[in-house]
């Protein structure tokens, strides 16, 4: 099966870009995230840095806005992985173009159960998941920090996110 293709979107502001990241662009996507994490999850790590754990973001979708990187997204098998995207950036649809974008890919694997953890005091990243047709499938807490997460899941037979009205693809 060929790669899954994203698209600028029209209903995202003008000029953003989501495609496979560069080799180049690892260092630049790590410290991105790392930001993101920690900003996000400073409560549960402080006073240190908030372990992200991956390191190689080589297969990962980014978001763009010109050359800065305002977002990204990764998968695994049937996982969602990662799911990133700069505070300044958020709700004007680059989270739902990426995680369209990270269904599209895994559903491209054949995988008809799609799967991801978030942390379940993250009200609005679970509140953006279960708008787009995810479901709670349980409750844990984290294996290595303690702290409760959600296992979410979508079946694959669940409609996606429609990703574009008209535009050019980019891969």
């Amino acid at each position: 099966m060929s790669a899954p293709r994203c698209y600028i979107v029209t209903s995202m502001p003008a000029g953003i870009v989501i495609r496979r990241a560069k080799p180049g662009e690892n260092d630049s996507v790590h410290a991105l995230v790392q930001a993101i994490a920690d900003e996000t999850f400073a409560y549960l790590f402080a006073p240190s840095q908030v372990p992200i754990g991956e390191a190689n973001w080589l297969s990962a979708w980014l978001a763009l806005s010109g050359e800065e990187i305002v977002g990204v997204t990764m998968t695994q098998a049937e996982w969602v992985s990662d799911l990133w995207v700069r505070c300044d950036s958020r709700r004007v649809g680059i989270g739902r173009e990426l995680l369209a974008c990270a269904e599209r890919e895994i559903r491209s694997r054949g995988h008809g159960t799609l799967r991801l953890r978030v942390v379940k005091s993250n009200t609005r990243a679970v509140e953006f998941y279960q708008n787009r047709g995810w479901r709670v499938q349980r409750e844990f807490p984290h294996e290595k920090f303690g702290h409760t997460m959600f296992e979410m899941n979508k079946s694959s037979d669940t409609p996606a996110v429609r990703s574009i009205s008209g535009g050019s693809p980019h891969s």
